[in-house]
């Protein structure tokens, strides 16, 4: 009896082994992947900071020349100071992103922090098979309706809350999907905005000298 236990007790200590080698050995992978994402976003930063500064400066000179005019005018100064802060806006709005993607990566090792937190969703993955359990098992009739209606409401919370939990990392936050579209679409904005200021700045020169 006593070796039927010592075999039983050897062998629960094998699989307990197994089982905790295999966790580590997903920690230490998951971890790895952590560090080479936060490394990978470094190097995009790294990559990006100097088109991000040109394209957020690029309107900042018309609008300043659109504030010289506005100051030599004064029949016009409201127009040409709200021609000029609207021109600058979209740089100086980049500008501002643009600082807040070079801190997100400095230093490196707190992105990865916060991306090792980010992505700490086991509860997560629960509570989404819960809401996917809820709408399979769902019967017919007004219960089975209401049950899937349960679940959906669920999943579309989950969403919201992983979501939230994402925008409420600072260093995270630049890097979601929509923060990082919106750069794109800032950039391309603060270009045009330097185009138009250029030719409003054109047009307020005439404007100035004629009035001489």
């Amino acid at each position: 009896m006593a070796v039927a236990v010592t075999a039983e007790e050897s062998r629960f200590d094998r699989w307990r082994r197994t089982a905790e080698s295999a966790a580590a050995s997903a920690g230490e992978t998951r971890a790895r992947v952590i560090r080479d994402l936060a490394a990978a976003l470094a190097l995009l930063v790294r990559r990006v900071r100097i088109p991000l500064l040109a394209a957020g400066v690029l309107p900042l000179a018309p609008a300043f020349l659109l504030l010289l005019e506005g100051m030599a005018e004064d029949v016009g100064r409201r127009w040409f100071v709200g021609a000029a802060v609207v021109v600058a806006a979209p740089g100086l709005w980049l500008l501002w992103r643009r600082r807040r993607l070079l801190r997100a990566v400095d230093p490196v090792d707190e992105l990865a922090a916060e991306l090792a937190q980010a992505y700490d969703v086991a509860g997560a993955w629960a509570r989404a098979g819960d809401a996917l359990h809820q709408v399979r098992s769902a019967g017919p009739g007004l219960r089975g309706a209401g049950r899937a209606a349960r679940g959906v409401w669920a999943g579309v919370q989950l969403t919201k809350d992983l979501f939230d939990r994402f925008s409420d990392l600072p260093r995270v936050a630049p890097f979601l999907p929509v923060s990082l579209q919106f750069t794109g679409y800032l950039c391309l904005v603060s270009v045009v905005a330097a185009v138009v200021g250029g030719a409003l700045a054109v047009a307020g020169l005439g404007v100035v000298l004629l009035a001489e």
